[in-house]
């Protein structure tokens, strides 16, 4: 009896839970992923139990466990939510392709994508430390989205290259160095911040990219 319970209240991407209402889920998961962060990223994931996890953000151990079933779901969700850009990110892009140049759809991208990353960086920071702590199944999960965000790069990158905006040899290895420059700004921030915003690390950083690929920057 018990285990029908959990399959009638478990939610469809297979995280525990025994709340069958979707909105209060994902309300009482998001409160719990920030709080969480914000003490794993203190302590340390591995440091900290679930027992100090709940007092840290004042809710009881039971409460927790109602809306996800370990502190290995709490770790892919910070990761996921420091990663995900929502299912329709690249169907976005490819959209906008047919309005805009590549060029400037680039430049959307790599504003879009480093102020999403400026506003998450401690869970960025944190997604880097932990995702081998991730067990195997959320590890596949985190590299999906994480090749998602390549391939979304990789469409504006091919699309300025047929219409000779841009001059690049590989796609696929600009497509990296564009993410990993965006991650940079929250793994380096304890620096960075003392020498530009983030704004003006994201001009910065728009304009040395596009001088790499283009001959006029």
């Amino acid at each position: 009896r018990g285990d029908l319970i959990l399959r009638r209240t478990s939610n469809k991407d297979g995280i525990r839970t025994f709340s069958t209402d979707t909105e209060l889920v994902e309300s009482r998961r998001a409160e719990i992923v920030d709080d969480a962060t914000r003490v794993f990223v203190k302590k340390g994931y591995h440091e900290t139990n679930m027992r100090e996890l709940a007092n840290e953000i004042g809710k009881s151990v039971g409460c927790i466990y109602h809306y996800v079933g370990s502190k290995q779901d709490i770790l892919y969700l910070i990761i996921d939510k420091a990663n995900n850009r929502g299912e329709h990110w690249i169907e976005g892009i490819e959209s906008s392709l047919n309005t805009i140049s590549a060029r400037k759809a680039l430049e959307h991208f790599i504003r879009e994508y480093y102020t999403y990353t400026g506003i998450k960086q401690d869970a960025t920071t944190f997604a880097y430390q932990e995702v081998p702590s991730l067990e195997r199944k959320w590890r596949k999960e985190i590299t999906d989205t994480a090749r998602q965000d390549v391939e979304a790069c990789s469409i504006i990158l091919r699309k300025g290259v047929e219409t000779g905006e841009f001059q690049i040899e590989n796609v696929i290895m600009m497509a990296h160095n564009i993410i990993v420059l965006g991650h940079m700004w929250a793994l380096r921030n304890w620096y960075l911040k003392k020498i530009c915003s983030l704004d003006e690390y994201i001009k910065q950083q728009t304009a040395i990219i596009l001088r790499s690929i283009t001959n006029r920057g």
